[in-house]
C-alpha cells in the first residue's frame, strides 16, 4: 500500500469483489479478538468471523464502515472508508471466512 492513498495496490494485493460486494458500506457495531477468530458484528446484526492466526497484525476498523476486501495468500485487508485498516493472517487460505446474516444463514464462506 502506498503511503499516499489509503486505497489497495492492485499490485500486491487481489480485492475480493465477491465478498466486497456483499459487505461494502455494513457500519461495524462490535470487533470481538480471541486466539484464532476475529468476530466482526455489523450493525445489521450480520456477523463475519475469520479464522486467523494469533490476532490482528495492523490497526483495527473501529466503528467505520466497510470499503473494501483484498486477499494476498494467506493474508485478508478489510479498509474501513475512513481509510483504518485491519490486516489478518488467514489460519487455512480459502476456508477462513464465514459471512451470516441475522438469522445465521450463510451470506459468504471462503
Amino acid at each position: 500500500m502506498g503511503t499516499s492513498s489509503p486505497e489497495f495496490d492492485s499490485n500486491a494485493m487481489k480485492l475480493n469483489e465477491v465478498l466486497t460486494r456483499i459487505i461494502r458500506g455494513r457500519a461495524i457495531a462490535l470487533v470481538s479478538k480471541e486466539e484464532g477468530l476475529v468476530t466482526i458484528v455489523f450493525d445489521d446484526q450480520s456477523t463475519l468471523q475469520i479464522k486467523v492466526v494469533g490476532g490482528p497484525t495492523a490497526n483495527m476498523l473501529g466503528d467505520g464502515k466497510i470499503e473494501s476486501v483484498a486477499e494476498d495468500e494467506a493474508k485478508l485487508t478489510l479498509l474501513g472508508e475512513d481509510g483504518r485498516i485491519a490486516i489478518l493472517e488467514l489460519a487455512q487460505p480459502g476456508a477462513s471466512i464465514t459471512l451470516t446474516d441475522k438469522d445465521h444463514r450463510v451470506e459468504y464462506s471462503g
